[in-house]
């Protein structure tokens, strides 16, 4: 029961629950969702809310209160016959409307599930057993009442099919109440830890802890603790604000300490005196460094609170990183820079959108939020972004991005909506959930930036909605005075970006391509070609995606076979953005056969999704330094659908996250179309930018890495029969954070474009195979990010990089014979399993699945030339299963086969 110096009683475990209307009576685990037991129970149908159109059963059922209680009994140490005022009831999660009883008495109120929130509770106390109640009230029914007081704008409101309205009235998570990737499952529950605490005099409540870096690599901490009231008569409100000054408590007699443990386990001592705060220089720094430009070293720190008598009375433990890591914004011949630097070096972020896993956030666990990060690590990511539609992810997803190196883009929770900001209560309560998770997530080394919205400031200039100027000057209020302001004194050291998109705030071209960054959905939304990504230039792309089918497994996992046709139902259930099926369809008619049958549409669907992205990748990639990210829309779903994303519903990697991975790759080669050569067809039409089918062609390499290389590039020009028609290389050098074009190949003639018609046989009948090998460049002692935190890390013997295809018209066009792809299942050298895979003739887009498992392989969905096997590495998949049962339980396919 004695915490860390505290006395707490965890109230988590079996809770009684009951519905308003008396039709539910159930017991459950908190923390925990109540729509999540209701569906164990069967509420949503025996198969669950995810299969078929059950989910729409969800709606119905938030219509209703629910009541969770529990008895609960105080032992030694909770101060009934002393200081009552000592006795507190913490909450960490409240979804959302929460009204909380103690013996029959309200002792609180809580009305935002993105915040903590602390209830003086010893008046309500008996000794023996007490009893708690917590009603969460109808989420649907306090929104409409809301909007009848004061109507306000949010997206999805003229669509109730779509997602239920008026989102924006409740400090909810956006999404709960649907979008046009997730079903309306308004959830409620306690869904975080609940506890009862008793302290006195004061409660040591966070560290802030502030890096100095000298330009000799001396790096010191400020470390600064924050104290709360430990007494209920020393706070008049039920939020966690800024609290008394430390040199109250030292004065009263309490200490505070802490030690800094290093990454080789060497220890620290410091104090912390009537100043506040203490400097502490680090011995020996090491920096903490995205992937791919270094380890991420991380230092313990802990600061221990000790009351006059010598007894504990709290201490705070954090994990810190060493590093700078802000925005730089320059002026450039291009406009404005907008990328990432940490310790100085600018990066290209590679990454994609991150929401909530789970319609019930009590299913996601450590573990699997540890998979689908480790999932992005594999696909060689550097960053995410905290989507702001959601809720604010736990501490265990921070922690996993500072191991792995993935910069966190973390999004306030406001999305897509105008809020009641002249309400002054719900002012606070949004800087309170500000403040409160601002202080939560500081420490962390991956933090590189906090955004204020997702696409409001570009809503409000674009996107046609009614508004008045008063709420664009809530709007500013909100965004660029309340919350930067909060973040310059909670977290000073993290760069702060009002909106995404944004170029400089304050409603100036929100959506500017030579400032700041941008979504940009042209194509998918405004139906363009893959092409037209390339004739855009961002600065940085933070949002852009393309839809495709889940895994067919994950179809499967809630259809019927009768559903398993494109415009089915339950397949347009399961497809929530508008008119989703309609350009899905148009797209794969633009560039491909028609499909043979549902298994063949699903893949097909894949591979379309999987070369937009693609396309989009490697042109920024191509420009990089004009352009400086890439943060695809998006990461994961929370339920199986058909969506933007690149790991489904049920985790499973699309092709689009194997493309993702060659894309994201420290090293990748690409095609850049070129403009004919004059006097050949087209010379004369294409102006700024080639057509996609091309006969003239550049091959870029790109390096992200810290290190400059010396490249080789192969390239071979094979007809569609597997005849080699030309084959050549060319060797570079490659700088450190560079792209170039390494070679220009022309077959214009080879092709049949001499003759004046781009419809001739030959442009259908060959294909383009490169691939790339690359070693370190001599010594690497200079590079920006050198030293043991970098490139001597990452720099190693020569690099064989991947199979690339590209094809000189749409693949449809393509003429590609019947191909004999076999599959072979064997061992290397350390024992790993292997996928070895050979085609009789050139086959593209070979995909490798499991018929009853799931398998993740080191690449996927690849072209092979007709001469050369290729060898695929198990990452995971079919461990309980020898050589012959895994080699049996999988199923090969390619775009030939699909037609």
């Amino acid at each position: 029961m004695q915490h860390n110096g505290l006395y707490t009683l965890d109230l988590g475990g079996v809770w009684k629950v009951e519905s308003s209307c008396g039709a539910w009576r159930f017991e459950m685990n908190v923390p925990g969702s109540i729509f999540a037991e209701l569906e164990r129970l069967g509420a949503f149908g025996a198969e669950g809310a995810f299969w078929r159109e059950n989910n729409r059963l969800c709606q119905d059922m938030a219509e209703r209160d629910f009541t969770l209680t529990r008895a609960f009994g105080l032992g030694d140490g909770f101060p009934l016959d002393g200081r009552r005022d000592a006795l507190w009831l913490e909450c960490d999660g409240l979804d959302t409307l929460a009204e909380i009883r103690i013996n029959g008495a309200v002792v609180g109120r809580a009305d935002n599930m993105h915040r903590r929130w602390r209830f003086p509770i010893g008046a309500f106390l008996r000794p023996g057993s007490n009893e708690i109640a917590v009603t969460l009230s109808n989420s649907l029914a306090y929104c409409r009442e809301r909007a009848a007081r004061r109507p306000l704008w949010q997206t999805y409101e003229n669509n109730p099919e779509l997602a239920a309205p008026h989102f924006n009235q409740i400090r909810k998570s956006h999404c709960s109440f649907g979008w046009d990737w997730g079903p309306v499952v308004p959830d409620a529950g306690i869904w975080r830890d609940i506890r009862v605490v008793s302290y006195t005099d004061w409660k040591l409540d966070s560290v802030a802890v502030l890096q100095r870096h000298g330009g000799d690599g001396s790096v010191s901490l400020e470390i600064r603790p924050e104290l709360l009231p430990g007494a209920a008569s020393r706070q008049d409100r039920a939020g966690l604000g800024a609290g008394p000054s430390v040199a109250e408590a030292l004065a009263a007699g309490y200490a505070l300490s802490g030690t800094l443990t290093h990454p080789d386990g060497a220890v620290q001592l410091f104090s912390i005196d009537a100043s506040g705060s203490v400097t502490l220089p680090v011995a020996e720094p090491r920096l903490w460094w995205p992937a791919g430009l270094g380890r991420q070293p991380l230092y313990g720190l802990t600061v221990s609170f000790t009351a006059p008598d010598g007894a504990e009375a709290g201490q705070t433990s954090l994990r810190i990183g060493l590093r700078t890591l802000t925005v730089r914004q320059e002026r450039d011949q291009w406009g404005e820079t907008f990328e990432f630097a940490c310790n100085g070096v600018s990066f290209f972020a590679r990454g994609a959108n991150y929401i909530p896993e789970d319609i019930f956030l009590s299913r996601v666990t450590p573990e699997r939020t540890r998979t689908l990060l480790e999932d992005c690590a594999l696909a060689n990511f550097n960053a995410i972004r905290v989507w702001g539609g959601g809720v604010y992810p736990p501490d265990g997803f921070y922690d996993a991005c500072d191991e792995l190196g993935l910069v966190v883009w973390q999004d306030l929770m406001f999305a897509c909506a105008v809020y009641d900001v002249k309400n002054p209560e719900f002012l606070e309560n949004i800087a309170e959930e500000v403040r409160d998770n601002v202080r939560r997530l500081r420490h962390h080394p991956s933090l590189g930036l906090i955004c204020g919205n997702n696409e409001m400031e570009v809503a409000f200039v674009e996107w046609g909605f009614p508004h008045t100027l008063g709420q664009k000057a809530e709007y500013i209020e909100q965004y660029e005075v309340r919350f930067p302001e909060i973040l310059a004194r909670e977290a000073p050291q993290t760069f702060y970006w009002p909106a995404s998109p944004s170029s400089t705030g304050s409603f100036e071209n929100p959506n500017a391509p030579d400032r700041g960054d941008c979504h940009y959905w042209d194509v998918w939304h405004g139906y363009k070609d893959f092409h037209d990504f390339t004739r855009h230039y961002f600065r940085f792309m933070s949002e852009f995606g393309f839809e495709s089918y889940p895994d067919l497994k994950t179809v499967e996992s809630f259809t019927v076979p009768e559903d398993r046709v494109q415009g089915s139902p339950v397949l347009e259930d399961h497809q929530r953005c508008v008119l989703g099926t309609v350009k899905l369809a148009g797209y794969l008619a633009r560039y491909f056969r028609s499909p043979k049958d549902f298994a063949s549409l699903v893949h097909v669907s894949q591979i379309n999704q999987a070369e937009a992205i693609r396309t989009g990748i490697e042109h920024w990639r191509r420009n990089r330094g004009r352009c400086m990210g890439s943060i695809y829309w998006q990461l994961n779903d929370n339920w199986p659908v058909n969506s933007w994303s690149s790991l489904d519903g049920a985790g499973r990697w699309k092709l689009l996250h194997y493309a993702v991975k060659r894309a994201y790759a420290p090293v990748v080669a690409s095609v850049e179309a070129l403009a004919p050569a004059a006097g050949n067809p087209g010379s004369d039409s294409t102006g700024d930018h080639a057509p996609a089918d091309s006969p003239r062609v550049a091959l870029h390499l790109s390096n992200e890495n810290p290190f400059a290389l010396t490249a080789t590039l192969y390239w071979s020009l094979v007809a569609t029969d597997g005849t080699e028609l030309d084959s050549g290389s060319a060797e570079a050098g490659l700088p450190a954070f560079a792209s170039r074009a390494i070679a220009e190949l022309d077959y214009a003639h080879k092709l049949g474009f001499a003759r004046g018609d781009r419809r001739v046989a030959p442009l259908r009948n060959a294909l383009l195979f490169f691939r790339w090998t690359a070693r370190p460049q001599g010594d690497q002692a200079g590079s920006p990010a050198a030293s043991e935190t970098a490139a001597s890390e990452t720099a190693g013997p020569e690099v064989v990089g991947p199979v690339s295809c590209h094809a000189f018209a749409p693949w449809k066009s393509v003429e590609l014979k019947p191909a004999a792809v076999t599959l072979s299942v064997g061992r290397d050298g350390a024992g790993r399993r292997t996928v070895t895979l050979r085609s009789d003739t050139p086959a593209l887009f070979v995909t490798v699945s499991g018929r009853e498992f799931d398998v993740v392989l080191d690449d996927n969905g690849i072209p092979l030339d007709g001469r050369n096997e290729r060898v695929l590495t198990v990452v995971r998949g079919g461990e309980a299963l020898n050589d012959r049962e895994f080699a049996a339980g999988l199923r090969v396919s390619h775009l030939r086969d699909s037609y």
